[in-house]
């Protein structure tokens, strides 16, 4: 018995079988290891990517609301554009019938006493009359009651703009992200730098840092601002507006090529003899216009009728306004007249009275009719209301520093810094993560570590806890700006007139946020935000 065991033993040792389920066991362990570790780098590289969309959403959110108010802001400006084309639209009608009305007046006295057409000219007399007073008072009304309306679209975009103001200047909430959850809430990076550097962003795409010194600046359209943003801001609202108008209100219907009717805006009556000729005819003109900075009239509609005398010979040309007829909407005359506000500009000089019988006794019964059914009020009250306006910068990158000027064309931008911190990385779908070892003594050990730690995190070496720029755990940074692009050319300035504002998602460093707050002049720290 005793010889037998020892032979099996002998027989044990000798034998090579079993070796391999020694190195399997040994070899699976550390293999079961490495794919835990494995996949827990999957996992926080999933969390790092969870939590760089959830920040690109909440900053694509916050551009796409100030895109929106851009818009709301363009929408306004081209309505009031439209109100200051409709006044000047009816201000030229209304000129246009004071000046026939004013030649055909004295014709109609005449008729009213002759047989038979008495009574047809009679009633020419008090139908152009009644219409001509009904004109009278409606624009007398529309100006007013347009340019309060322009009011009152301004204090509809000075709301818009203060309330997105106000909300930049509040830390991002859950709902603009969507990255988080009550058992592992994100947390703001720099909750009080951060909006206010998107704030000062947002406010100096209208050129000052605060949105309440912008709408001061803005208000002064009203008192006559001799600043150079607000001369800037008027005439360029002037232009615009002048630009809508139709050919007919501007200049008089077929400018180029003139009628033959004494009743159209624009006529033409030519005479040749051989190298000379003699035309009359008439021009009109209405626009939206603006007096220096500092004048008591800021802006006006100004409409004229011209009655005009042109003799062209043997290349000479000279021309002679016999009747200029002017009307004026605004709101304090810069040269009031005590008779009405239709007035003459000229009277027909002593030397043609001869030469043209009948001319001086014509311009006299005009300027007689003109006195005589002058509008009621004398005075009609226009003027150009404040409106939100853009303060474009010709410069493409950011200087730094909290009072810089913008880079990017002054296009505002925002930014946003999300952290997920380590104590919630320690729980990873309901599991607490733990650390794992094995030791086989003479053959090794190995442990892998899936908890998180406050050391886990980006530091920047040498700096003490309280100045380190990031929280232990995930961080995530991203940029989205507020852009202006008109589909198929990118050249067009950024302005707020056209509704073409999107948002877009743009690299951090390149942005004003960041550039105020410096970001952008630290190499270390640069790098800590784009790990």
């Amino acid at each position: 018995m005793g010889a037998a065991v020892i032979l099996a033993l002998r027989s044990a040792r000798r034998s090579e079988e079993g070796q391999a389920l020694v190195l399997a066991a040994i070899f699976g362990l550390v293999l079961m290891l490495c794919v835990l570790g494995t996949v827990n780098l999957g996992r926080a590289v999933y969390d790092k990517v969870q939590l760089q969309a959830a920040a690109g959403s909440a900053a694509v959110s916050q551009a796409a609301l100030e895109a929106r108010v851009m818009n709301f802001t363009a929408y306004t400006n081209r309505a009031m554009v439209v109100h200051y084309a409709s006044v000047m639209a009816a201000t030229s009608y209304l000129t246009w019938l004071h000046f026939i009305w004013a030649g055909l007046k004295p014709l109609l006295e005449i008729l009213r006493d002759a047989p038979y057409i008495g009574p047809i000219a009679a009633a020419i007399d008090g139908g152009l009359e009644a219409l001509k007073r009904t004109l009278d008072a409606g624009i007398a009304a529309l100006c007013p009651l347009l340019s309060a309306a322009n009011l009152i679209l301004y204090g509809l975009q000075e709301g818009a703009w203060h309330s997105v103001w106000l909300r930049l200047g509040r830390p991002v909430p859950p709902e603009a992200h969507s990255g988080d959850s009550a058992a592992r809430p994100v947390q703001p990076i720099w909750p009080r730098l951060l909006p206010l550097a998107n704030q000062a962003v947002f406010a100096q795409a209208r050129g000052h840092l605060t949105m309440p010194a912008n709408a001061a600046e803005t208000a002064g359209m009203l008192g006559g601002s001799r600043t150079e943003a607000v001369q800037l801001a008027r005439l360029h609202m002037a232009e615009v507006a002048n630009s809508a108008r139709p050919p007919w209100v501007a200049y008089g219907d077929r400018h180029g090529d003139p009628g033959f009717s004494p009743l159209a805006r624009h006529f033409r009556w030519k005479v040749s003899l051989g190298l000379a000729s003699l035309e009359l005819g008439s021009v009109a003109r209405t626009e939206l216009g603006l007096f220096p900075p500092g004048a008591r009239t800021l802006s006006q509609v100004w409409s004229a009728q011209r009655l005009r005398l042109v003799a062209r010979a043997f290349g000479f040309t000279k021309r002679l306004n016999v009747v200029s007829l002017v009307e004026m909407d605004q709101l304090y005359a810069q040269a009031p007249r005590a008779e009405h506000q239709y007035f003459l500009l000229f009277s027909v000089p002593g030397w043609l009275r001869p030469i043209l019988p009948g001319v001086g006794a014509v311009r006299d019964a005009i300027s007689a009719a003109l006195r005589r059914y002058a509008p009621v009020p004398e005075q009609r009250m226009f003027w150009m209301a404040p409106y939100v306006y853009f303060a474009p910068r010709a410069r493409a990158a950011p200087a730094p520093g909290p009072s810089a000027p913008l880079g990017n064309f002054a296009q505002p931008d925002v930014l946003v810094g999300l952290a997920l911190p380590a104590r919630q990385l320690q729980v990873d779908g309901g599991v607490t993560r733990k650390r794992f070892s094995w030791s086989g003594r003479r053959a090794g050990s190995a442990s892998v570590d899936f908890r998180f730690t406050e050391a886990d995190g980006p530091r920047i070496p040498g700096l003490p806890e309280p100045l380190q720029a990031l929280q232990p755990g995930l961080n995530a940074f991203a940029a989205a700006q507020a852009c202006y692009h008109r589909p198929g050319d990118w050249r067009e300035m950024p302005n707020f007139f056209n509704p073409l504002w999107g948002a877009r998602l743009m690299p951090v460093l390149e942005s004003n946020a960041a550039a105020k707050l410096g970001l952008t002049a630290v190499p270390l720290l640069r790098q800590v935000l784009l790990h």
